[in-house]
C-alpha cells in the first residue's frame, strides 16, 4: 500500500511558510537540494508543498533557474473559509454572501469558499481540511454516512471547525444551533392557528440529524394537539433535485388520494417549487385547497405564486453569532454552542380556515 505522505506535506508546508518570513519579496529562496537536506524530506513531498505555496502566490518557481519569493505570508491575516457541498443552492448563495460581507469587514480577515464536489466528501474532509485551507472552517456536513471513527478523526482536525446546520452537537465543539425542533413547532403552530387539522409533513431532504430534529418538532407539536400528520416521503439522493423528487411524490400522492390534507410543511423552498407545480398541475389551488409553509427563507420565497409563508433562518442573527464566535476563537476564547432560533414570515400561501367572527 502506498505511503500516505499528506501529513508530511502539511508539516513541510508549515515550515516553508515560516521560512518565507525571513525573505523579502523578490529574493531567491533556497534551492530544492538545500530544502530537501534542511527539512529532511523527499523531493515528492517538497514539490507538492511548494506547489501549494505557488498556488497561494507566495513563491514563483522558474524551472532551471530557481525559486523566488513573491510576498511574505502575513501572520496577522486570519483566513476564514466556508465549506459545504458544491451544489446550486439559493440558501447557500444568500448565506455565503452575508458571511463574506461580515468577515471582509473585519480587519485582517480574508474570506473564501471551499466547495465539496458531490461524491467526494470523504476525500475532501480527510484530505483537504487542514491549515492550508484556512485558520478556521465553517463546515456544513450531514455525517449521515460517517462512522464513529470518521467523526473522531474529523473532531481531531488540525484546523478549528465551526459546525453549522445542527448536524453535530456535543460539549466542546464549536457549533451553531438554529433549533430545528423550534422550526418545526413554529410551522405546526402556524397551521393550527389558521384552523388546519388535516396536515401533512413533506419530507424532502436526506434524513440527517437536522432534518430529524425539525420533523420531530413538527410532528410532536401536532400530536400534543391531538393531530397525527401524514408523512409524505419525497427524499432525494445526493446529486438529485429535491424540486423534481418532491413534484413527483406529491403528484403521485394527490392522484391516488386527492387533497386529503388542507395544510402542509415542506423542508425547503426549492422543494416547495416542486410541490407548487404538482398541486397546480392537478387543478388544485394554493392556498384555496392546500396551504403551504416551508422552512428556509431565501429571496425567491417572496416571488412564489402565491408568495410563500416560511419559517425563516434569521440570516443576520446567524451571521452575527458566527462572527462573534470566530472572533472569540481568534482571541483564545471558546466559540461554544450558539443558538439562533428561526422566525415566522407570513405571506399568502396559508389560508385561514377559522370561522369568521360576525360583527356585533
Amino acid at each position: 500500500m502506498p505511503k500516505d505522505i499528506q501529513p508530511e506535506i502539511r508539516r513541510l508546508y508549515g515550515k516553508l511558510r515560516a521560512a518565507l518570513t525571513d525573505h523579502a519579496p523578490g529574493d531567491r529562496f533556497f534551492s530544492y537540494q538545500t530544502l530537501i537536506s534542511r527539512f529532511r524530506t523527499s523531493r515528492r513531498a517538497l514539490e507538492q508543498a511548494l506547489a501549494r505555496l505557488e498556488a497561494e502566490e507566495l513563491i514563483r518557481i522558474e524551472p532551471q533557474v530557481g525559486i523566488f519569493v513573491r510576498k511574505r505570508p502575513d501572520p496577522a491575516v486570519r483566513r476564514i473559509v466556508v465549506v459545504h457541498s458544491d451544489w446550486p443552492s439559493e440558501y447557500w448563495q444568500t448565506l455565503d454572501a452575508k458571511f463574506e460581507e461580515a468577515f471582509s469587514a473585519l480587519p485582517g480577515c480574508v474570506f473564501s469558499r471551499a466547495l465539496i464536489p458531490p461524491g467526494k466528501e470523504r476525500e475532501f474532509l480527510f484530505g483537504r481540511l487542514n491549515r492550508e485551507l484556512g485558520d478556521v472552517a465553517l463546515l456544513t456536513y450531514a455525517f449521515s454516512d460517517c462512522t464513529q471513527q470518521d467523526v473522531a478523526r474529523l473532531l481531531s482536525c488540525e484546523i478549528p471547525l465551526v459546525f453549522l446546520e445542527n448536524h453535530i452537537s456535543c460539549d466542546g465543539v464549536n457549533a451553531i444551533d438554529s433549533e430545528p425542533e423550534y422550526t418545526g413547532m413554529l410551522a405546526a403552530d402556524s397551521l393550527l392557528r389558521n384552523g388546519h387539522r388535516k396536515i401533512a409533513a413533506i419530507v424532502s431532504e436526506p434524513a440527517d440529524l437536522c432534518v430529524r430534529r425539525e420533523t420531530g418538532g413538527f410532528v410532536a407539536y401536532l400530536q400534543l394537539h391531538g393531530i397525527r400528520p401524514q408523512i409524505i416521503n419525497c427524499r432525494h439522493h445526493t446529486g438529485e433535485s429535491s424540486m423534481i423528487t418532491t413534484e413527483k411524490a406529491v403528484y403521485r400522492h394527490l392522484r391516488q388520494h386527492g387533497a386529503i390534507f388542507t395544510g402542509c410543511f415542506v423542508q425547503g423552498v426549492f422543494a416547495t417549487n416542486g410541490l407548487y407545480q404538482a398541486v397546480q398541475s392537478l387543478g388544485y389551488s394554493i392556498p384555496g385547497d392546500i396551504s403551504v409553509i416551508a422552512n428556509s427563507e431565501v429571496p425567491s420565497a417572496a416571488r412564489c405564486d402565491p408568495p410563500l409563508t416560511t419559517v425563516a433562518r434569521d440570516f443576520d442573527g446567524y451571521v452575527r453569532e458566527v462572527r462573534a464566535g470566530v472572533e472569540n476563537l481568534f482571541s483564545g476564547k471558546p466559540f461554544g454552542i450558539r443558538r439562533v432560533p428561526s422566525l415566522l414570515i407570513e405571506r399568502a400561501s396559508v389560508k385561514n380556515l377559522n370561522p369568521q367572527q360576525k360583527g356585533g
